[in-house]
């Protein structure tokens, strides 16, 4: 008899195939005292070498996913996690004042930094838990002699069903070697979904018990467009769902196969189709899905997946050149950092009352030009490589846009003093999804070249509705008469004054 569980469909796309179950457990490590200090000196060197073999390990799995932006940068938390010599003086004073083995005081010492993650408020930052996990348990598993990455030895297609993936070893999986993921915890958002997504794996997360029910070879089916897992499917199930893969194949086919033609409505109206992307890799598909180019890059998220390296101008900028070389010669527009709100980090407040009307956007890159002109040395050195235009997210007034490009223009100049290689300065768009920017909009539009409507954000502040709020989403309404007359007026100054350039 099948079981059929459901959970969070996270990444498109049906697989059907045999259960592959990962045991990533916790490493339960029976304590051990030295039976006096001459092995003390035995055991710091176990651990440096496990510390050693763990960072050898983390680079390999770097280099293999080196086209992958994210999954790289996410490796490159990971060492610097096992780097952090804090970490390192904690566990060798456990091994050195209470005699412990280094396997024992290193899940000691992880138990300790696990409990303190778990009583932060913060939810992201709580989240982030599963990274020092991971770290934490590699070093583990290297000091026991216990098998490295199952995931790397498997010799034919599975469907990998766990309780929970370790991130670094969902970077390290390959297309060849996964068929689909179904996993108990998990979000859309979690290391897991976003990965799985970039790489076109169906994927099914926060199942709860699949891994309970599951067993090694076990048939399975993951429908990661609903959000369905089946163990065990009867005769009709699988042929419904082998259909069901077959026209969801056909489809995609299908969209490629008509990339190349003309955009246009049954009335003969030409239309730009250009996508929305969150991560770098994701542009590697826009041509083949007929896209002009990229509508909008949402930046944060590069920063919101490991905030640990959040000023790292190198991962911006390969990113940046990443996408404007995938989809050239057509046009990137680079959103800047639209934090705050319910996207945040630790280093941002999030205990606001009306946080949607609080610290986010623009205003928190302005109120923060260090960590803001690194994203925009990136931007620029970027240019070069294809046709960059940068949008400003939450703008209010025009004193806004004028900082931003006082600051485009000094960078400009010191990149060129400096000799470092970059492009022009990009059209420079604002994002009009407050009432104070779409009602001044004149008053903006002499500073800017091309203008975006945010509708959702638009209409959230116009109608005050939070979008996000069960008791009030029935109010909340993009075509109330407000919002489309705001709309109006927007397209309607916009082509009277810069045609060329409304967007």
């Amino acid at each position: 008899m099948s079981i059929r569980l459901t959970g969070t469909a996270a990444s498109p796309g049906v697989s059907i195939g045999p259960v592959f179950l990962l045991n990533v457990e916790e490493i339960r490590v029976k304590k051990h005292v030295l039976k006096d200090k001459t092995e003390v000196e035995r055991e710091l060197i176990r651990f440096r070498e496990a510390l050693l073999l763990s960072r050898v390990e983390l680079e390999e799995i770097s280099g293999q996913i080196s086209d992958i932006i994210e999954g790289k940068q996410l490796m490159e938390v990971h060492i610097l996690l096992l780097d952090d010599p804090a970490i390192h003086k904690e566990v060798e004073n456990r091994i050195r004042d209470e005699l412990l083995s280094a396997e024992y005081a290193v899940s000691q010492v992880l138990y300790d930094i696990l409990e303190r993650f778990n009583s932060i408020e913060d939810p992201y930052l709580r989240s982030r838990s599963v990274d020092v996990r991971d770290v934490g348990r590699r070093v583990i598993a290297n000091l026991l002699g216990t098998e490295k990455e199952a995931l790397a030895n498997m010799n034919h297609p599975v469907v990998l069903i766990s309780r929970d993936l370790d991130p670094s070893q969902t970077a390290g999986m390959t297309r060849e070697q996964l068929l689909g993921i179904a996993t108990d915890l998990g979000g859309s958002t979690s290391h897991t979904a976003i990965l799985a997504r970039s790489m076109g794996i169906p994927s099914v997360v926060g199942l709860k018990d699949v891994a309970e029910y599951a067993h090694p070879g076990q048939m399975v089916i993951v429908d990661g467009v609903h959000g369905v897992v089946i163990l065990d499917p009867d005769d009709d199930e699988l042929e419904y769902y082998t259909e069901l893969k077959n026209r969801y194949n056909i489809a995609e086919a299908e969209i490629a196969l008509n990339a190349e033609n003309e955009t246009v409505t049954e009335d003969g109206k030409s239309i730009e189709l250009s996508a929305n992307i969150e991560f770098s890799q994701e542009a590697d598909q826009v041509k083949r899905f007929g896209g002009k180019g990229i509508g909008l890059f949402r930046t944060e998220f590069i920063r919101l997946l490991s905030p640990e390296i959040e000023d790292d101008e190198e991962i911006h900028f390969r990113a940046y050149k990443h996408v404007l070389k995938a989809v050239f010669p057509e046009n990137v527009i680079i959103r800047t950092f639209d934090l705050g709100g319910d996207k945040f980090l630790d280093s941002i407040p999030t205990i606001e009352r009306n946080p949607f009307l609080g610290w986010r956007g623009i205003r928190i890159c302005l109120d923060r030009p260090l960590k803001f002109n690194s994203q925009l040395r990136a931007v620029l050195r970027a240019a070069k490589f294809g046709n960059a235009w940068l949008m400003l997210p939450m703008i209010t007034s025009q004193e806004q846009v004028l900082k931003v490009k006082d600051m485009l223009l000094d960078i400009a100049a010191e990149l060129e003093e400096s000799g470092t290689p970059c492009g022009s300065i990009p059209s420079l768009g604002i994002m009009v999804e407050t009432p104070a920017a779409a009602l001044a909009i004149d008053f903006l539009i002499p500073h800017i070249d091309f203008v975006s409507i945010g509708s959702n954000d638009l209409t959230q502040y116009t109608l005050a509705v939070d979008r996000g709020s069960p008791y009030v989403s029935n109010l909340f309404d993009s075509l109330h008469p407000s919002v489309l007359r705001q709309i109006e007026h927007v397209s309607r100054k916009c082509r009277r004054i810069r045609p060329a350039h409304t967007r």
